[in-house]
């Protein structure tokens, strides 16, 4: 497992930041309400910071992630505006532009495991980070009846990594979670932070 494309990023760890995230609704929501708007959601941007760390190497970045069921791009940058990571998918065509090289293949999940190492329900991950549980998902509640950690179902690279979930914000009359964290059940140490400072629907 490699994280080959962030290798000059070590030690940046900028997920803390200085933007104050929402603390969610005072009352308990409808669950069954929620969860049909967020079905609703087929486009989406979402900006903010994601975090990995894989034992002991910690790296940071700058977050813009764009979905238009059923395309998406996702990009990280660095603090001086540079594209690290710039991943397309569209028309059935994945191409990731990470450390000077390109990557292609028909399937997102395929080209991240060709370049990381891991395998990422993409997705999956699509509905998850809206707080959107799939049909076969385990899932907890928080007291507002927001999800608030989820356990994938039985699904093609699904099973090593959950979902826990804070900080949510209403965006439209629907609530979104505006911190997650994947961690990966079979790697010590290892998980991704996502922050989300602004949703736009």
């Amino acid at each position: 497992m490699s994280l080959r494309f962030f290798s000059f990023l070590l030690c940046l760890f900028i997920i803390g930041g200085c933007t104050t995230l929402p603390d969610g609704p005072e009352e308990s929501v409808n669950l069954p309400a929620q969860l049909a708007a967020l079905k609703d959601v087929r486009q989406w941007k979402a900006s903010g910071k994601m975090a990995i760390r894989q034992n002991n190497e910690a790296v940071s970045a700058t977050l813009n992630w764009h979905y238009d069921d059923p395309n998406f791009e996702f990009r990280l940058t660095n603090l001086l505006g540079i594209t690290l990571v710039d991943l397309r998918y569209n028309a059935g065509a994945a191409v990731l532009k990470a450390d000077d090289k390109v990557f292609e293949g028909d399937d997102p999940q395929q080209v991240i495991a060709q370049v990381t190492g891991w395998q990422l329900p993409v997705q999956r991950l699509l509905d998850w980070m809206k707080g959107l549980p799939g049909p076969t998902d385990q899932y907890q509640l928080n007291e507002k009846q927001l999800l608030q950690s989820l356990a994938p179902g039985p699904c093609s690279g699904c099973g090593e990594w959950t979902v826990s979930y804070s900080n949510y914000g209403q965006v439209n009359n629907v609530w979104l979670p505006h911190a997650l964290t994947l961690t990966n059940t079979q790697q010590s140490n290892t998980f991704i932070k996502i922050r989300i400072d602004r949703w736009t629907l």
